[in-house]
């Protein structure tokens, strides 16, 4: 089904690249990219093990913690971007926690790509508890517009 839809990668959280052969393969057979996460404690040993079989790009997680937590420095984020492009050879996406335009910039400016999903959901979470569902759509593309027009501004 994800193959019908247009799925180009797959990011599954908290499935080690030790343990994810059966799914990798299957998504590959498919032409499905398995995306695998990388953290600031990620050493470089553990980052050769997660570049080896992963495809589309790396996620590096800005944080150490649970998503919507904050995020890392931007020394230390530009780090773990490096060594993620060095030693995966792929594009780096970076996420978690990304809330306003100002991160979204700054993450624009160190990595390939911004993973957006803490502040869509809050969006979510807005409109479902005042009861105006029907501008759900409007507030979460409100948000999305305001993040695109700042990574477009930091790459320009």
């Amino acid at each position: 089904r994800a193959e019908t839809a247009g799925i180009d990668g797959l990011i599954t959280v908290d499935l080690p690249p030790e343990e994810d052969g059966p799914l990798r393969d299957a998504l590959a057979a498919r032409g499905i990219a398995a995306i695998r996460l990388a953290t600031p404690t990620t050493s470089e040993q553990r980052m050769a093990r997660i570049a080896d079989g992963a495809g589309g790009f790396v996620y590096y997680v800005s944080v150490a913690g649970v998503t919507g937590a904050g995020t890392g420095s931007e020394d230390e984020i530009r780090v773990g971007v490096e060594r993620a492009r060095r030693l995966s050879r792929l594009p780096v996406a970076v996420g978690f926690g990304v809330r306003t335009p100002e991160q979204a910039a700054t993450f624009a400016r160190l990595a390939d790509g911004v993973v957006v999903g803490s502040a869509l959901v809050e969006e979510v979470r807005k409109a479902t508890e005042s009861g105006h569902i029907k501008s759900c759509v409007k507030g979460v593309s409100v948000v999305a517009k305001s993040l695109s027009n700042a990574i477009r501004s930091a790459r320009a």
